[in-house]
């Protein structure tokens, strides 16, 4: 994607001299990082409002709102960039057991559905933080329980698959994420930093702000860039790697599987 400044957020943006408002992305999804950086990604931002662009082209299977932060957001990802959706289909069997079969009604509060022109039902369950996805090829899952078989294949591309696979059986035996499947992300504090790094970017705070707000008192000072020298490093590491996602949401490790990126 070509690069471009960075847009400007709507009213109800978060306060980056704050972790506060941040704190629930600790505990969210890594495809959520993708989200909160397309967002605030100028060309989406833009397409948004014109339409003059397809979704597709921002790995959205349909446009959704940048002014809606994770916690509200429910973008679909394309199978095309997220590994993790599940290729499924109904499987008809004369005698199956209750908690082998996905009932969708029971997950109403989790759930959003795309159904494309060939009639695939791209589904999204999520509470805001962890994610399933799952696109059902032929049938339905609207009306009641479906018995369902999963398309995987090789070993270390199924992975993702199967990660998934765990959590939707889970999702539909007890109607809840157990905790041991929720997302645990070592890297999310680092990347919440960027965000705010790029929010104060954007609000035109300067280095030294950032600097004062991240570290305290101990980053203050009028020669801060002379006394302060690991500081300031530190800032302008953060702000060299804002500025390479808000032009580019996508070079980041949001749908690796086991993070290769940096």
């Amino acid at each position: 994607m070509s690069k471009s400044p960075p847009c400007v957020l709507v009213e109800c943006e978060r306060d980056w001299r704050s972790a506060t408002p941040y704190k629930s992305l600790l505990y969210a999804d890594r495809r959520g990082f993708a989200w909160e950086w397309l967002r605030r990604h100028a060309p989406y931002r833009h397409a948004w409002q014109s339409r003059d662009r397809l979704p597709e082209e921002f790995g959205l299977l349909a446009y959704e709102d940048p002014g809606h932060a994770l916690a509200d957001a429910r973008p679909i990802w394309s199978p095309g960039i997220d590994p993790s959706v599940l290729a499924s289909h109904p499987i008809r069997l004369p005698a199956t057991a209750a908690e082998d079969m996905l009932d969708i009604r029971k997950l109403s509060q989790f759930v959003s559905v795309e159904i494309d022109d060939a009639d695939i039902e791209h589904w999204l369950l999520t509470d805001g933080q962890w994610i399933v996805r799952l696109d059902l090829h032929d049938g339905t899952l609207l009306g009641g329980p479906v018995f369902l078989g999963h398309a995987l294949s090789g070993f270390r591309a199924a992975e993702p698959g199967i990660a998934a696979l765990r959590q939707l059986g889970a999702l539909a035996t007890a109607g809840q994420m157990p905790p041991a499947l929720r997302p645990r992300e070592p890297r999310a504090v680092r990347w919440v930093l960027e965000l705010r790094t790029a929010d104060a970017m954007i609000s035109g705070a300067s280095h030294q702000d950032m600097a004062r707000a991240f570290y305290g008192k101990t980053a203050t000072g009028e020669r801060w860039r002379l006394e302060n020298g690991s500081f300031r490093l530190r800032i302008q590491r953060l702000a060299r790697t804002a500025r390479k996602y808000l032009d580019d949401p996508f070079c980041g490790p949001w749908f690796s599987a086991r993070g290769s990126h940096p």
